[in-house]
């Protein structure tokens, strides 16, 4: 040690070993917990390029008129056939997508719906307590959803600090408890 660099050189040594234990430890547990980081969102298709906006928009059908698990469900479910078939159980129209919906209706056949967005594990959230009782509107939180033409084949996730700056703004709890595992 004639330059007296090896001290710092072994506090540096013991700060760079911790950091690597702490970054080790912490993906252990984030993984453990689901708070991987699986990059963005798959791209998928569904079984019809549904008209969110002639149903929502000019119907004025209620997002869980579909989605019934809205309300009290962390998840928003996605329509059974039998959903779609109390109103396409004939065709109303001439479009190449409702014959779709038609034909799984008269067949029995499950139009099998590809989730668009999930909560994760390790979050507490309830539609029922954000749509009925904060009276939140679905595009509040969905905005992509009520004008598109055709499913997107991905969407943004919903990131905490989308769900914190709207909790500030309305004076919702931002304590980690109130939300996460």
């Amino acid at each position: 040690m004639a330059s007296g660099t090896g001290a710092n050189e072994g506090v540096a040594g013991v700060s760079r070993r911790a950091l690597i234990a702490g970054l080790v430890a912490g993906a252990a547990i984030g993984s453990a917990v689901g708070l991987t980081w699986s990059g963005p969102p798959a791209a998928v298709t569904q079984p019809v390029a549904f008209d969110h906006r002639l149903h929502v928009r000019e119907m004025e059908i209620a997002c869980a008129t579909c989605h019934a698990f809205a309300p009290p469900a962390p998840f928003s479910g996605l329509p059974e056939t039998e959903t779609c078939a109390s109103c396409h159980a004939e065709p109303l129209g001439t479009s190449l997508e409702e014959a779709k919906v038609v034909a799984a209706s008269k067949s029995g056949a499950r139009l099998a719906w590809a989730p668009l967005q999930r909560v994760p594990r390790h979050v507490f959230f309830s539609h029922r307590l954000h749509t009925e009782a904060a009276r939140i509107a679905c595009d509040d939180c969905h905005p992509a959803f009520a004008d598109a033409r055709a499913p997107p084949p991905r969407v943004p996730p919903i990131r905490m600090s989308d769900c914190l700056r709207c909790h500030e703004r309305v004076g919702a709890p931002t304590r980690c408890t109130a939300c996460h595992r």
